[in-house]
């Protein structure tokens, strides 16, 4: 009887010892870490969500934490000291408090959270991003980005840079310069869509004015919405004057759409209708999609 109310004391006081440990450790490695409480919570609860850490959610940085940071940084490449420092918090995608000397994870790339969120969306659909749709761009959303670039012939560093961007199907004015708020580059633009497409389905009406986009911001093409539909040869609504028709609503609406961002296509420089096309140089572009009647090819 003894021994067993020994045993059990013994117990016990093992676990008031390293409940103290872990709820007051924070003393001894606050130095080594530039997060607050709040952010250890955070980091706490993404690690258990990432399978690094078993512990509670505390915010308190003990040895349990600890630990699951070092298997974190192992698994990333980072040095596994530990400490939740500026590029281990960055990894996570934690934003660092104003007073410390790190940064948020967006530092990394050039955008904002609305286009991280809209990049985070088109990659959850399309099967790239398993995460949720936050605007911050953290680890998840990097690796999400790595697979896209990967896939798609891109430098896979896992930054959103512009040429990812656009194949994402992305539209950021500011990243070139152009602002396409005149009324005459989206009637035109509409106009182009209707001649070119009227009768496809929606998707195709927005691909094709998101082939005449990702022309003007491809080096190898005039770079204003004008100079693009009217370059010699480029469109058959050109050459048989069906760019002057009257644009119906869904024209206009496709323009907009693909003004804003929506890009069918994921980049795609060319189309043609396999069925009346004849153009063997045509025929050798690699092909990203098939909507409607029209392949899209880049």
């Amino acid at each position: 009887m003894k021994k067993r109310y020994l045993f059990f004391t013994i117990m016990l006081a093992l676990v008031i010892t390293f409940s103290f440990i872990e709820s007051n450790v924070q003393v001894f490695f606050a130095a080594e870490t530039i997060a607050n409480e709040s952010q250890v919570r955070v980091v706490q609860q993404r690690l258990r969500d990432w399978g690094y850490y078993d512990g509670p959610v505390t915010g308190y940085y003990g040895e349990l934490t600890k630990a699951g940071v070092i298997r974190f940084q192992r698994k990333h490449g980072l040095n596994p000291e530990g400490y939740l420092g500026e590029l281990t918090l960055q990894k996570i995608g934690i934003n660092v408090a104003p007073t410390a000397t790190a940064v948020s994870f967006t530092g990394d790339t050039p955008y904002d959270s609305t286009i991280i969120r809209r990049a985070q969306e088109r990659l959850l659909n399309w099967g790239y991003f398993d995460g949720p749709v936050t605007g911050n761009y953290g680890p998840l959303t990097t690796a999400a980005v790595v697979r896209f670039q990967q896939k798609h012939g891109l430098n896979a560093e896992g930054y959103l840079g512009p040429q990812t961007l656009e194949k994402l199907g992305i539209f950021v004015p500011a990243s070139t310069g152009q602002s396409y708020t005149n009324n005459a580059d989206l009637d035109l633009l509409a106009r182009c869509v209707y001649a070119e497409a009227r009768g496809e389905p929606y998707a195709g009406q927005v691909a094709v004015a998101a082939v005449v986009l990702n022309r003007v911001n491809h080096p190898s093409f005039p770079n204003t919405i004008s100079e693009v539909i009217y370059q010699p040869y480029a469109f058959t609504a050109v050459a048989d004057r069906q760019i002057y028709l009257t644009p119906n609503q869904a024209a206009y609406n496709a323009a907009r759409d693909a003004l804003n961002g929506w890009d069918p296509t994921y980049g795609c420089l060319f189309y043609y209708n396999p069925a009346v096309a004849t153009s063997q140089w045509m025929f050798n572009k690699p092909v990203a999609t098939q909507i409607g009647k029209h392949v899209f090819a880049y």
